[in-house]
């Protein structure tokens, strides 16, 4: 009797502390407003040409945490975070080289974070900023907040604190940018350390027109296994991106869709080890817009093992890209190059994605 007392106060113990765990997560959780305004840092003061070619990237960059030697619990791997932040900043320094590499006029990044453990505290936000200097302008939202993420369950590889989001950066002047949030959200308890999808977007004046350039940066949800929260999502950005062809809006939509693009449905041989991750449906995107995607590589792997080139066990997927209006036409990348989008295949080093890059104009 003795004994069952004991375990039974143990017991009792462990639940109020799971509740009060539990309770504090939820009157911290991160609630962000359905649209919000977001601050334009460091704004400049050139302006959108019709006519003129621009160069685009978008890159989710795995908070420098998910670099070719790491695997990550959620795709089937062990590991919660990086072991070292020696790691972190090998991995933060090859992605900003890549970043000055393939300059662009516009960068859509993803999983950018600001200060979270898993990335040992290293500000990206501001080490980007810094990398590409004074002639971009930089805006930031959050998707991702929240005091502690008890997972996975370790004494030490637990993720912990964290503030990430996405980061847009310009060498033009915005006129405005709003985080919108995304509909649908996982069921409590489970919501309250997990992320809040969102879509920035900035907007901004066209010399010698009255329409607007909008560029999307989105970063669309991940395991959702049943495909609701993509559903929700989806919906939502069909109901932007009609609404901006009624205002003749020139639109430029890039990031990690989390799926794949309609495009690359069969594209890729079955021994490839290329995956398809809930495929958008062909008739999704309303009249007035097409994908832009590059099907000669893959931009994303499972992070289920370390990186290994032709292992079977590597998985790849295509499922960052862009969609773009029919009022911008594409340009060849460069004179050797015939392609006008291209998935930047650098074999996986700093992050499990691969950075997309796109040239552009806005016809008149």
């Amino acid at each position: 009797m003795k004994i069952l007392k004991v375990v039974s106060k143990i017991l009792i113990v462990i639940l109020i502390i799971a509740v009060l765990f539990v309770g504090t997560l939820t009157v911290f959780e991160y609630r962000p407003e359905d649209l919000e305004d977001v601050e334009i840092m460091n704004n400049q003061e050139e302006v959108i040409q019709l006519d003129q070619i621009y160069q685009i990237m978008t890159f989710n960059i795995g908070y420098a945490g998910l670099g070719k030697d790491e695997d990550f619990v959620m795709d089937g791997g062990e590991k919660g975070r990086v072991d070292s932040v020696d790691v972190v900043e090998d991995y933060f320094n090859g992605i900003q080289d890549l970043l000055t590499e393939y300059p662009s006029d516009f960068y859509l990044l993803q999983e950018v974070d600001q200060k979270a453990r898993r990335s040992y505290q290293i500000n990206q936000v501001q080490g980007i900023m810094d990398t590409l200097g004074d002639d971009y302008s930089s805006q930031y939202a959050l998707n991702f907040k929240s005091i502690f993420v008890p997972f996975p369950l370790s004494l030490t590889d637990y993720i912990g604190q964290v503030e990430s989001g996405i980061q847009t950066l310009t060498r033009f002047e915005g006129i405005q940018t709003e985080r919108h949030q995304f509909p649908g959200s996982f069921s409590w308890p489970l919501r309250v350390a997990n992320l809040k999808r969102a879509m920035m977007v900035s907007t901004f004046d066209i010399s010698g027109s009255d329409k607007k350039l909008v560029v999307v940066n989105l970063h669309m949800s991940a395991y959702d296994s049943d495909g609701s929260l993509r559903d929700q999502e989806m919906e939502y950005l069909k109901t932007f991106l009609e609404e901006q062809q009624t205002l003749g809006n020139y639109v430029i939509v890039g990031g990690d869709f989390n799926q794949t693009f309609p495009e690359a449905d069969g594209v890729f041989p079955v021994d490839s080890n290329f995956y398809e991750a809930f495929t958008i449906e062909d008739d999704f995107l309303p009249e007035g817009y097409r994908f832009e995607v590059d099907l000669s590589e893959p931009t994303c792997r499972l992070l289920n093992q370390p990186y290994v080139k032709g292992s079977e066990g590597t998985q790849y997927y295509l499922i960052d890209g862009f969609i773009v209006s029919d009022n911008i036409e594409l340009e060849a990348l460069s004179i050797d190059h015939e392609y006008q989008v291209m998935t930047i295949n650098h074999e996986f080093l700093y992050s499990d994605h691969n950075p997309v890059i796109m040239k552009f104009k806005l016809t008149i």
